[in-house]
């Protein structure tokens, strides 16, 4: 009976061999296949993104860095020229900065910004005059106070950009508060109170995105958190804001509700912002009266006393 059942036996341990070692080749095949589609799909990754980093820039950026680097190459000269003071290099770095110009050459470009505008403004006037055959003092004169004007022009730009920069972080400070509280309020510490609200105000306030991503930067590099505030007060500039991270340290320190204290900052904020807008209707009919002088008045003169003075005149000529 063994020797009859020997064949099958033989036959069918060949066969579950032969199942097993095919099963085993599939199974390592399919492996490797998944292995290599996984890596080759991580290498296409990997090569878009060194393209996307290597990629040529744009004609216009080309041509912005080209400009950058020649204006700055004519700022540092002037600095060399007129000898660089420490202190107010130190000044302007820090109003550029709440300006929102953060290039590491930025102070070389603003005084090669005025040493090109001084020398450039009065060029088409000197030219025009020039070609036309007119030379007189009066035309040299008039072209120096095209050089200080063009000189002083940076200066009036940069001003008018930090105040409308400043504006519109203190309008917006308010609504993020509030954002912030909410935040607070539903259980999240500080550090990610202002990730949450970053994201969220990034289509609100561009500037105030900005700053508080800078924050959460150095936040997670590990810099104090009262380090981290006080270095977002002197990046704005902003008194409404250095009273805020004011009030957040002391409240940090004396263990008291940060969210409280948010709330009554933002309360006197939207106060204060009242009181502004109040001030400036209350200074209104001041600042109308010259342009009312000037403008105005000259003309209502002239319709209701020109007939009489016409006829007044037209009276005394016979």
């Amino acid at each position: 009976m063994s020797e009859q059942l020997y064949p099958y036996i033989m036959m069918g341990v060949t066969f579950l061999s032969f199942a097993l070692l095919t099963y085993g080749l599939a199974a390592y095949s399919d492996h490797r296949r998944a292995m290599r589609d996984r890596y080759r799909g991580v290498e296409a990754k990997n090569t878009a993104l060194l393209q996307r980093g290597h990629a040529s820039p744009s004609f216009k950026k080309r041509f912005l860095d080209w400009v950058s680097r020649g204006v700055s190459r004519v700022g540092k000269f002037t600095l060399k020229t007129t000898g660089e003071k420490p202190e107010e290099t130190r000044q302007l770095k820090s109003t550029l900065f709440q300006a929102g110009f953060r290039h590491p050459n930025a102070p070389a470009i603003y005084f090669g910004l005025r040493t090109l505008c001084a020398f450039l403004l009065p060029l088409p006037f000197m030219f025009l005059n020039i070609w036309q055959g007119k030379s007189a003092l009066t035309i040299i004169m008039f072209a120096f106070l095209l050089a200080g004007a063009g000189y002083f022009l940076p200066t009036y730009a940069l001003k008018v950009s930090l105040r409308q920069r400043q504006d519109r972080l203190d309008r917006a400070l308010p609504d993020v508060l509030d954002l912030m509280i909410v935040c607070m309020e539903a259980g999240l510490a500080l550090q990610g109170t202002f990730v949450r609200v970053a994201e969220e105000i990034k289509s609100l306030s561009k500037d105030l995105h900005n700053e508080l991503q800078i924050t959460n930067g150095e936040l997670r590099a590990g810099i104090p958190r009262e380090t981290a505030l006080k270095n977002l007060a002197e990046r704005t500039g902003v008194q409404s804001i250095r009273s805020l991270v004011g009030l957040m340290v002391q409240s940090e320190r004396m263990g008291t509700s940060i969210a409280e204290t948010l709330r009554t900052q933002a309360d006197f904020i939207r106060v204060q912002r009242s009181q502004r807008a109040e001030e400036m209707a209350a200074k209104l009919p001041v600042k109308i009266l010259f342009p009312m002088m000037v403008f105005i008045m000259p003309a209502l003169f002239i319709v209701i006393l020109g007939p009489g003075a016409i006829n007044i005149s037209k009276n005394l000529l016979k």
